[in-house]
């Protein structure tokens, strides 16, 4: 009998995930520590610094707490809290003092200790300035604000602001290194989403309790970029807000117009496109990748596996939608998760994920902008572009959600409203399926009701 006590266990496990070509961490996990959700900063782009100032501005006007003292160059505000249904924003204003740790980070010596008990509170840090180079090394080692904000200008170089009522996606960022969900706090907090001002970004290293579409899970290993765009829009004809409208029922477009921007990423950071053409769409809001297949013959199809998804959630009133899209992508992750860096025979330089999420949203801006610029015309516009990023042109599939099941082929997208469209193989009228309401298992070849 074998004596399965440490380190054997362990060593047996190593060799053999390593002999399936696994990589992992060796550092033994301590039981005792758990993961911290920690502060979050509100910055923004430091040539529009002042948008910082609005966004709080705004806040404070919600809590009839009145402004800052000072002129713009020397604002004080003073500690405040924003208390909601999910969660209770505290919010401070600190200077960094030197960092004499007691704690797991230095972010925790900024806070009160017996806060971190409270799931409920997230504490938001804005600072009087942008982050230094030192500020970054010592307080968000796993995310560079400056490079992300390099990138957007980069990525937008050369574009015209169309709005010019708000500042731009990207120029305003909240940033947490380990979060609950960059989803939730926008989506389960409804007075804060109101108030806060639009567009702004959360994103995240590390969340604990990601959110995928229909109640999934979504996790969040390293190399993971995690992000929601909260944007405002007016709704046609009921609107009094300045800037651009659109029909309600184009709101469903926006979950295919943010993966047409993940698209253009992949081309903008991949423009001889060895591996940007292997980036495909899976209906309604998956991010695949296209990758050598497991069996041993190398003529076999391409084997899509699953790198990221997109997750929209709307809020009405007022004439118009506050609008929350979350996305998860994986950008260098290791093995086994597949990730962009994996699709790439050879190493992608300035593949990063502030870089991805620049040019992300740089990307979903431009395209925003053309849809409502065009907002009548719909998804025709963007239909082409569409199918040709997508699995399912041509695909059979079988519609277990009728009775009896049908064999179906997949032959696009409805212009008007969404929909999955489909034509019977024996024939007969178009058969269109709702996003929200069915789920799709490619790999069975099977659409189903989604449960739950």
């Amino acid at each position: 009998m074998w004596n399965c006590t440490p380190p054997l266990p362990d060593l047996l496990l190593s060799r053999s995930l390593s002999a399936l070509g696994l990589r992992f961490s060796s550092q033994r996990a301590d039981p005792n520590l758990e993961p911290h959700i920690l502060p979050q900063f509100l910055l923004a782009r430091p040539d529009s610094w002042q948008v910082q100032h609005c966004i709080v501005e705004a806040l404070l006007d919600h809590l009839n707490l009145g402004s800052a003292v000072g002129d713009e160059s020397q604002r004080k505000w003073e500690p405040f809290v924003f208390e909601d249904a999910n969660d209770d924003f505290h919010f401070h204003f600190p200077s960094f003092p030197p960092t004499d740790r007691t704690t797991d980070h230095p972010l925790l010596e900024l806070i009160p200790p017996d806060s971190l008990s409270n799931p409920k509170i997230k504490h938001v840090f804005v600072p009087s300035k942008p982050l230094t180079s030192e500020d970054e090394r010592l307080h968000t080692p796993k995310f560079s604000p400056s490079a992300f904000f390099r990138a957007v200008d980069e990525f937008r170089s050369g574009t015209e602001d169309t709005n010019p009522d708000t500042w731009r996606i990207g120029e305003a960022l909240i940033y947490g290194e380990v979060v609950s969900s960059t989803q939730t706090m926008f989506d389960k907090n409804p007075s804060f989403l109101r108030a806060l001002p639009s567009p702004i970004v959360s994103l995240a290293t590390v969340q604990l309790a990601g959110r995928g579409r229909g109640g999934n899970a979504w996790l969040s290993p390293a190399g993971c970029l995690q992000m929601s765009l909260k944007i405002r829009v007016g709704l046609k004809g009921t609107s009094s807000v300045p800037g651009p409208t659109i029909r309600p029922s184009n709101l469903v477009f926006i979950q295919y117009l943010y993966a047409l921007a993940i698209i253009d990423t992949c081309h903008i950071l991949n423009p001889t496109s060895e591996w940007a053409h292997k980036v495909r769409l899976k209906w309604p809001n998956d991010i695949y990748g296209l990758f050598p297949s497991s069996t041993s013959n190398s003529k076999s199809t391409p084997e899509p596996r699953k790198m990221g998804g997109i997750l929209v959630n709307t809020s009405f009133g007022g004439g118009v939608a506050d609008i929350v899209i979350g996305s998860g992508l994986n950008v260098l992750n290791a093995p086994p998760i597949a990730s962009l860096a994996q699709l790439a025979s050879t190493p992608t330089p300035g593949l990063s994920v502030e870089r991805v999420a620049a040019a992300v949203l740089t990307s979903f801006e431009r395209i925003w902008s053309s849809f409502l610029q065009n907002e009548e015309q719909g998804f025709h516009p963007f239909m082409d572009q569409y199918l040709r990023s997508w699995l399912h042109s041509d695909q059979l599939v079988t519609l277990t959600n009728r009775t009896p099941h049908r064999s179906v082929r997949i032959v696009g997208i409805t212009p008007d409203h969404g929909l999955l469209r489909t034509v019977p193989m024996g024939g007969g009228e178009f058969i269109d399926l709702q996003p929200d309401g069915n789920s799709f298992d490619m790999m069975k070849g099977l659409i189903s009701m989604k449960k739950g």
